[in-house]
């Protein structure tokens, strides 16, 4: 069992009784707990600092530490000056809150290192909806924390004490900042624990910060003292574990899954509205229900701006799914040289004309003379002709009727509900059409003839219709080019 964790998490118990107890005067536990403090703040710098050594340089990983160390040794010498100040003048507000000027200003300086060195780090969007509904999401449990700790830090009246506590709120917000910008991206320099770990250290010692003038003033320093000592605990540990896991040679990263939605920001508006709800029934609407109202107005405003990008992206996205549908059904069921229906479509379709209700016919066309097309002039040709020839049928059929390419130069057309007497003429029509000499890029002239068989029928399978235009088909190429045979 490592050592070190043991006996911190050991002598911040005990400590931390005896401040809440207390079992001492006033005076000692504050010199006690400061130098504590102080011990942890400096084991917590080495810690981070041989770490760093640890790290591959340049990471975004070792970046951050650095950073950490840097604000580990602005704290180190703030929390040393103010166990000199301590010895000095034990009975001090300051002394009694930790909220002197050296600690305030190293606070202030090293959460805006760290902080200055997260928000450098690029965000993982890509497109421009993306990052909006990022900063949405980060805006709102910013403005959520932000109201939570305006709560926690007003009282009836301001005094010229209370200036540490009314920082609490701009410090809770930070910490969401740095905790959501983190967990929204997914682009955390450091494993979850150790990301947990540090914004509780933080809330604690706002925490502290807050209530550290009223308890002084009542005579119960104790608890301020188990905050501050817990919270510079916690980073000890958090800085410990990273050397630990570099020492060790557990330096993977782990693999963030990439989430379709975030519930933090939801949770924060659910959180400052129970908040609320809890004010309202205890307190009424006083100074600080309307400070929390406020912000709760805030953050479903910000929510709902969220709420309706997403509505408007979605859809756009369904516009995209039905267009790629469309076109996606376009290329299934179309040929792709001559835009025509493809054999799938034309047999789906026939089937559907068979119900009973009239009858169907189907015209089944080859083409005479089309091999010596492409073996003469070659296939950009003979697509040429294909081109052509699907423009010819589509222009002697009317426009109910369906005109197919079934594959290499075999072409069909479905006439639905056909009159008497209409299958030999559309052939005819066809025929005449095909006939006509069709002009290639080139500047030659080729002429191909159509063979054409039919079949009609009310009821019945698509295939077995078409396989009978098929052999009429065959029957009419057999007794020569430019032919027409209909079904029995």
């Amino acid at each position: 069992m490592p050592v070190l964790p043991v006996a911190v998490v050991s002598l911040t118990a005990v400590l931390g009784a005896v401040f809440v107890a207390p079992l001492g005067s006033t005076a000692v536990l504050a010199v006690v707990c400061w130098v504590a403090v102080a011990v942890f703040a400096t084991a917590m710098t080495w810690y981070a600092y041989r770490a760093v050594r640890l790290m591959p340089d340049p990471t975004s990983e070792r970046r951050f530490w650095r950073a950490f160390v840097a604000a580990g040794a602005m704290f180190s010498v703030a929390d040393w000056i103010q166990v000199v100040t301590t010895l000095a003048d034990p009975a001090s507000l300051h002394a009694l809150t930790g909220t002197g000027i050296p600690r305030t200003v190293a606070l202030a300086a090293g959460g805006a290192v760290v902080i200055g060195v997260i928000a450098t780090y690029p965000l993982p969007h890509r497109s421009a909806r993306d990052r909006l509904c990022y900063h949405l999401d980060l805006a709102t449990v910013v403005t959520a924390v932000g109201a939570a700790g305006l709560y926690w830090a007003m009282t009836g009246s301001f005094g010229a004490g209370q200036v540490a506590g009314v920082a609490a709120p701009v410090v809770a917000m930070l910490l969401a900042f740095v905790v959501g910008r983190l967990y929204l991206s997914g682009a955390a320099p450091f494993r979850w624990h150790i990301g947990v770990m540090g914004p509780v250290a933080g809330t604690l010692e706002s925490l502290a910060r807050t209530l550290g003038p009223e308890l002084a003033r009542a005579g119960r320093p104790g608890p301020v003292f188990a905050l501050s000592l817990t919270c510079h605990a916690m980073l000890l540990i958090a800085a410990w574990l990273q050397y630990r896991r570099f020492r060790t040679g557990r330096v993977a990263a782990p693999v963030a899954r990439r989430r379709p939605y975030s519930p933090m920001p939801y949770l924060a508006l659910a959180g400052i509205h129970v908040l609320l709800i809890a004010v309202l029934s205890t307190r009424g609407l006083d100074l600080r229900a309307w400070a929390l109202q406020a912000g709760a107005v805030l953050c479903t405003g910000i929510v709902v701006v969220r709420q309706l990008t997403a509505f408007i992206d979605n859809a756009r996205l369904l516009a995209e799914r039905d267009s790629l549908t469309r076109r996606l059904h376009a290329m299934a069921f179309t040929d792709s040289l001559t835009g025509l229906a493809n054999r799938a479509c034309f047999l789906d379709r026939l089937e559907v004309a068979l119900d009973g209700s009239g009858p169907a016919g189907v015209l089944l066309i080859d083409l005479d003379d089309f091999k010596p097309v492409n073996d003469r002039y070659g296939h950009a040709a003979g697509d040429t002709v294909l081109v052509e020839t699907a423009a010819r049928l589509r222009a002697a059929v009317g426009p109910d009727d369906l005109v197919a390419r079934l594959g290499g130069d075999e072409f069909a057309i479905l006439l639905d509900r056909p009159p008497p007497g209409a299958l030999p003429a559309v052939a005819d029509r066809i025929i005449a059409a095909v006939d006509v000499p069709c002009p290639l890029p080139g500047g030659a002239v080729v002429t191909v003839r159509a063979s054409v068989g039919a079949a009609a029928a009310i009821t019945g399978d698509a295939s077995h219709l078409l396989n009978l235009a098929d052999q009429a088909m065959y029957r009419a190429k057999s007794r020569g080019k430019g032919a027409f045979e209909i079904a029995a």
